[in-house]
């Protein structure tokens, strides 16, 4: 699936002056930003997929849930880019499950630091747009890639020399771009997308692009 290029995606939503990332009122004010679309983190805990970045003992039971924001989507007529990042190897098909029940109109890509999801995800969906999270390029980039099991890579941003100087084909979104000065300077390459916490800077730079 083809995205859209230099899209601006808030990371977790927009969650400065004291509303929590990852929240619903974080992705309900991303909407009303100018923002492309919303990245979301999801992790499986208690056989309950909850919105949720960190992976460890701290309790989940009062967290939004992957249907929640779902609903929060479908309620807002909310048309942008679906970044939905699966935490851990688990739950790969049930999140899969749960997105195509609701039969939304966006466009989704599929994330994961996880190997075993993106190839979950491919053997379920031939078109879906799946993207491989790295902090930089490595062999099993390309592998995936290759394999048609990837169309994306996404970066952290501190490796972007990588991306400078030694080009490569595979459409790149970069993480977390905050920093003006970086903001600006991908803005001037062919990049897919910034995710970012200060979506109003990067927009202000994509519109000067």
């Amino acid at each position: 699936m083809q995205l859209l290029k230099k899209s601006v995606i808030a990371h977790r939503g927009v969650h400065d002056q004291g509303t929590l990332e990852n929240s619903l009122l974080a992705f309900e004010r991303a909407m009303n930003s100018e923002a492309d679309g919303l990245e979301i983190d999801v992790q499986l805990s208690n056989h309950r997929l909850v919105l949720k970045h960190d992976i460890n003992e701290e309790t989940t039971a009062d967290l939004p849930t992957f249907s929640d924001f779902l609903t929060l989507v479908q309620q807002a007529d909310y048309q942008g880019l679906l970044l939905i990042e699966l935490k851990g190897p688990q739950g790969a098909q049930q999140l899969y499950q749960e997105l195509m029940a609701r039969q939304l109109s966006n466009t989704v890509m599929l994330q994961s630091f996880w190997e075993q999801p993106l190839r979950e995800w491919r053997a379920l969906d031939k078109q879906v747009a799946i993207g491989y999270l790295r902090h930089y390029p490595n062999r099993k980039c390309w592998q995936l890639a290759k394999e048609n099991i990837i169309q994306q890579v996404n970066l952290d941003y501190r490796y972007l020399p990588l991306r400078i100087f030694i080009p490569w084909q595979i459409p790149t979104y970069w993480w977390t771009i905050n920093r003006p000065t970086v903001t600006w300077l991908l803005m001037h390459l062919p990049v897919a997308g910034v995710i970012t916490d200060n979506v109003v800077q990067a927009v202000k730079y994509k519109k000067r692009n």
